[in-house]
């Protein structure tokens, strides 16, 4: 996870997290702590990675439909929902994500607080 260039090219982004998917496939547990791992990094102060590129990436992670690349969405999708106040395309993908095949996925992206009234 540190050694990730989050700030590189949508291709090279998409590829990287697909190889640390399939390093974590049939190991939940793990998978689970990568994403987590992955959240917290993009959530620290310093914010690494564009937008609209992680968008692209989390999108086409969702559609792969897999345990570990849906939580790695879910993942870059609370990372970057949050710290651009939830605007409407990370809603879309939230919303996504909840409908998602995986049970372990649609519960974590169904346990993100969006907003708090």
């Amino acid at each position: 996870m540190a050694h990730l260039d989050l700030d590189a090219g949508a291709e090279q982004v998409e590829a990287a997290l697909v190889r640390l998917a399939a390093l974590t496939a049939g190991r939940p547990a793990l998978a689970a702590r990568t994403a987590a791992e992955l959240a917290d990094r993009l959530g620290r102060r310093t914010h690494e990675g564009d937008a609209g590129t992680l968008l692209g990436v989390a999108h086409r992670l969702t559609a792969h439909g897999g345990h570990a690349e849906g939580l790695l969405a879910v993942a870059l999708t609370a990372a970057l929902g949050t710290r651009t106040d939830w605007g409407p395309l990370w809603r879309t993908r939230l919303d996504a994500l909840r409908r998602h095949p995986v049970p372990d996925v649609r519960d974590m992206a169904l346990a993100q607080v969006t907003a708090y009234e």
